[in-house]
């Protein structure tokens, strides 16, 4: 069966939603974390190497898990999912902030790496996500069925 023949449903919208804006942001973030590793590694050696990585890593994670979140809560009722996708951006946003507070002063990374790869990354895959969910092809508003 090919998707034209299946019944639009709440469910399929946030399925082929979630997955435009992983392809949409996909290789950015991958190649924004990359160049956050050469550039700080360059400028400050391990120590920023192991920063990038490290914020690099944590906000690709966070990132995923937001699109995780979109694939688990489709079958949900709609009011369901935009509560979860509201928890999963305040969790990001506390998951970013805890990692730099509690990293900021470790002598084995340099805290600057680590800030700017991860807020480069989270900035960029946020950006090309909210921009995949504009030029969506999927359908953002599904009728209600009869007898709804």
């Amino acid at each position: 069966m090919s998707d034209a023949d299946k019944a639009v449903t709440h469910e399929l919208t946030v399925q082929r939603l979630a997955g435009e804006m992983f392809r949409a942001a996909a290789w950015a973030a991958l190649g924004t974390f990359v160049l956050g590793v050469v550039v700080s590694t360059v400028i400050w050696g391990t120590a920023g190497l192991i920063g990038s990585l490290i914020g690099g890593a944590i906000a690709i994670a966070s990132s995923l898990a937001t699109l995780l979140l979109m694939r688990k809560t489709a079958a949900l009722d709609p009011m369901f999912v935009m509560v979860a996708a509201l928890g999963g951006f305040m969790g990001k946003l506390i998951v970013l902030l805890l990692a730099v507070i509690l990293l900021r002063n470790q002598p084995w990374l340099e805290p600057k790496a680590l800030g700017i790869t991860l807020v480069a990354t989270v900035l960029v895959t946020s950006f090309l996500e909210a921009r995949a969910s504009k030029r969506s092809r999927s359908q953002m508003v599904v009728p209600a069925s009869e007898g709804a």
